[in-house]
């Protein structure tokens, strides 16, 4: 069982990673990677012309914590530049980005959402530009300051997603008033009698949480399991919801004994603010996985505004992240 305290300390690690991860995008669409002789030239010219369009358009997750770690160093950095930060779940955002686009509207700069998102919905729309062309300067191209020494991309045939963290996947959370996590903490748990109608699942079907966590099972199960698993599963359940928010809320409050797939991002933040939840951090039949959660970048095809286009964020990625122990697994 996870105490508040350690609720706590997880959201930290959150913040940290993505204060840490955060890095600069020179976002010129026409750049190249430059040498070490000529990148202080771009980057020089690169600020002149942000500046003076004055405004970057940025598409991420909700919630003012993860807000204000993403945009606080790069306001201090350059305060004549204005960042419009627009939270919501990726999914979601996906949806409004092509309805702009299906209209000709261009608005966004950069999202900042989960892989999911980003290979089953923008990808298809062909909403992105690579983005190693537009990295300027040394700090982040030089792969020594990345976690595995290289550049990662959610996908390598087109390079167009690139991942800054990763973190490990909270399978579960529960009410400590209501269950003990040694009743929940094997994965075959949940489908005991006694638990029949007394939780939800994060809804599986939208990119997120959920569908990240039921493409694990199908893994780590196979096929015939997982499938005969899911019908189980779900027939045990009060219900599947999608409102990230509302889910963990209702575990807090008593109305259900624990919730399947919690996004992290949004546990992180109700846990900050004292919502009293237990965490099972790994099933012990199954484990856990690791995941990017809503930390990758990507860069939108088609300016809003003039050339050059305008830029984004500060910093570069540590290299390497804690080793995880022995059953968790990378999606």
């Amino acid at each position: 069982m996870r105490s508040d305290h350690t609720g706590r300390a997880r959201l930290s690690s959150i913040l940290r990673i993505f204060c840490a991860a955060s890095f600069i995008f020179a976002l010129i669409p026409n750049a190249r990677s430059q040498s070490k002789s000529d990148w202080r030239h771009h980057w020089d010219k690169t600020l002149i012309a942000a500046k003076k369009e004055s405004r970057v358009v940025v598409w991420g997750p909700p919630g003012e914590l993860i807000r204000e770690a993403m945009t606080a160093s790069f306001k201090k950095a350059y305060p004549d530049i204005i960042i419009e930060y627009s939270g919501a779940r990726g999914g979601e955002q996906a949806v409004r980005i092509k309805a702009e686009r299906d209209g000709g509207v261009y608005s966004v700069d950069v999202l900042l959402s989960g892989t999911t998102t980003a290979i089953t919905q923008m990808k298809p729309m062909r909403a992105l530009d690579p983005i190693e062309p537009a990295l300027i300067l040394p700090e982040v191209v030089d792969t020594k300051h990345w976690r595995g020494n290289k550049l990662e991309f959610a996908d390598p045939s087109t390079r167009t997603d690139m991942v800054f963290s990763t973190m490990l996947k909270t399978p579960l959370v529960f009410n400590p008033k209501l269950v003990k996590a040694e009743q929940i903490d094997e994965l075959h748990d949940l489908l005991d009698p006694q638990w029949k109608g007394k939780f939800v699942i994060n809804d599986p079907l939208p990119s997120g949480s959920g569908n990240v966590t039921f493409r694990w099972i199908w893994r780590v199960m196979g096929p015939e399991k997982a499938k005969d698993y899911y019908r189980k599963l779900r027939a045990n359940a009060a219900l599947a919801d999608r409102d990230q928010r509302r889910q963990i809320e209702w575990v807090a409050q008593g109305k259900y004994a624990f919730l399947l797939a919690p996004s992290d991002g949004t546990l992180g933040q109700l846990l900050g603010r004292g919502l009293k939840l237990g965490v099972v951090p790994e099933f012990k039949d199954y484990g856990t996985y690791v995941t990017s959660s809503f930390g990758s970048a990507m860069l939108l095809n088609k300016a809003p505004q003039p050339m050059p286009r305008r830029f984004f964020s500060t910093g570069c990625c540590r290299k390497k992240a804690r080793r995880l122990g022995a059953r968790r697994w990378t999606m």
